[in-house]
């Protein structure tokens, strides 16, 4: 008779969380009908993705206890009861989901070490074999970023003022040192840290940091020894690629494109596994690699969602019927005689269509609809709207601009950089020029195509929405919030507290949780043949 063992569960502890994409795709990967990862700790020092991190500890707590989720969390999310009224009715499950997620910052002032290192051995319970992941906030390692701040500070004559000490000093450089630390105190059996491609490329004091922070992830008791971390066990730690399944000779084979691993996005990002040296003997170096998987287009995940409409940013009470005659008016002016006859009749007939069509600007009071890919994933059936459906307010010149880009998109399977636009709708901008000479941002305007996956979703998104266009002409906006998460691959009942700058800035710097249960399968392979 064959022994039945029940499935062991591994601790997972979350640091520098975000609102929680990593920690979800780990905890919803399943074995045996089984969850075989628990977060027991999330740390996050941004008030507004604490508060998300929170909802979704209290969500995942029915699902781990194999309750049913209350309708209380779907009336919350639809906006029909408050935050305290909901757990209020649920006080064990709003216990436990304050005891999971913190509100704290790693390495700044407020904190001590001991306050995380009493934090963690409280979650782990003793637990030897657990799971470590997170990554350091990306600000310092971004390219983009990097340029703007070392530029910021130089001189009328392009030297850096005092050598860029103002940048390289900066304690973000340095975050990935509370991870280290960690990593050295309390000796995760296996950890995954994340972070931006640039980190591949950035610099610190001339030196690459990138070899910098492997020799340390591999050797975390040398870096306790040189920072006085105290009394640390002498593990050892390989870091193994998800692309190789291997260590690596070369950088980048830590770089994940996501597009490659069936996301519906070109996302790029630096993952390591990190695995201790006495689990390695056990697993007798076998790790496996993420499986190459088909491509997913924008349209497989968007093309069904309800339509809206965009708004206008300085007209107040503007109704459905402005909006139409607005756009409607774009064939009288005299850039539309200047464009392709293909993208002009795309225009055209997007104008129709809008005439007929009795379209909103938020979509809270309709039923979800299904993605044609992954549909179980994303849905949920006691949804009774689709939040963070909800489009943000445009300029009266730029909805000019995305009617003609998306059009155009539709008529040329790409996205036209700023020399293919009329020059009525050049942006007044000082960067901008019809001759190309000046033009540091090309594609200031960007289109999302149908039939590709979505270029990467940043932060920057919670500015402005020039970069991520609706690819539908007759919609003529850019991607709401919801689009932009299930883009990143987050379930239709991951709700995302704050407004909307703030839940787009959410999105914009999370792990896509269809990567992470990738991941998730991954690792809980490690942790079996140990076993």
């Amino acid at each position: 008779m064959k022994k039945h063992f029940k499935s062991q569960i591994y601790p997972v502890i979350d640091l520098f969380a975000g609102p929680g994409g990593l920690g979800e795709g780990i905890s919803s990967y399943k074995f045996d009908n089984n969850h075989p990862f628990k977060i027991r700790l999330s740390i996050e020092k941004d008030m507004i993705a604490h508060l998300t991190l929170k909802l979704r500890a209290f969500y995942r707590y029915f699902i781990h206890e194999n309750l049913f989720v209350p309708d209380e969390y779907y009336q919350y999310i639809a906006g029909k009861i408050n935050r305290d009224a909901l757990y209020a009715k649920f006080p064990e499950a709003a216990r436990c989901s304050d005891e999971e997620a913190i509100c704290a910052e790693l390495g700044g002032n407020d904190f001590s070490d001991s306050f995380f290192d009493e934090k963690i051995e409280r979650a782990l319970h003793g637990e030897k074999n657990w799971l470590l992941i997170g990554g350091p906030p990306c600000q310092a390692y971004s390219l983009v970023g990097r340029a703007r701040r070392l530029g910021a500070l130089k001189d009328i004559n392009g030297y850096l003022i005092d050598n860029g000490k103002a940048f390289f000093d900066d304690h973000k450089h340095k975050l990935y040192e509370e991870y280290l630390r960690i990593i050295a105190r309390h000796s995760p059996s296996v950890f995954v840290m994340e972070n931006v491609k640039g980190i591949l490329s950035s610099k610190l004091n001339g030196e690459y940091i990138f070899p910098v922070i492997l020799r340390d992830l591999q050797n975390p008791f040398l870096a306790a020894k040189a920072h006085n971390w105290g009394i640390v066990a002498q593990y050892s730690y390989k870091t193994i690629s998800f692309v190789t399944g291997t260590e690596p000779d070369k950088s980048r084979d830590y770089l994940i494109k996501t597009e490659k691993y069936g996301i519906p996005q070109a996302r790029h990002r630096v993952i390591i596994l990190g695995i201790r040296d006495d689990i390695w003997k056990h697993i007798d170096g076998r790790v496996s690699a993420l499986s190459i998987k088909k491509e997913v287009t924008l349209a497989e995940i968007l093309e069904n969602m309800p339509k809206i409409r965009s708004d206008f940013s300085k007209r107040k009470s503007a109704t459905t019927d402005d909006w139409k005659n607005h756009l409607s008016y774009a064939g009288k002016m005299g850039w539309f005689y200047q464009i392709d006859s293909d993208v002009k009749k795309i225009i055209q007939k997007a104008d129709n269509e809008r005439k007929k069509e009795n379209i909103e600007t938020k979509s809270n009071e309709r039923k979800a609809c299904q993605p044609k890919t992954y549909t179980g994933w994303y849905d949920d059936q006691n949804l009774t709207c689709l939040c963070n459906h909800e489009s943000r307010t445009h300029m009266d010149s730029d909805l000019y601009r995305y009617l003609f880009v998306s059009a155009y998109g539709e008529a040329k399977g790409v996205s036209p950089c700023l020399k293919d636009f009329p020059i009525e709708l050049l942006p007044k901008h000082k960067n901008v020029s019809k001759n190309g000479e000046e033009q540091k941002f090309a594609d200031r305007f960007k289109v999302q195509l149908w039939n590709k996956p979505a270029s990467t979703i940043t932060s920057h998104i919670s500015k402005d929405g020039h970069y991520f266009i609706h690819p539908d002409p007759v919609q003529c906006r850019s991607l709401t919030v919801r689009e932009a998460a299930r883009l990143q691959t987050f379930p239709d009942n991951y709700y995302f507290e704050g407004n909307r700058t703030q839940q787009y800035h959410q999105v914009g710097n999370a792990v896509p949780p269809l990567l992470a249960k990738q991941i998730a399968e991954i690792v809980y392979d490690i942790f079996r043949q140990v076993n």
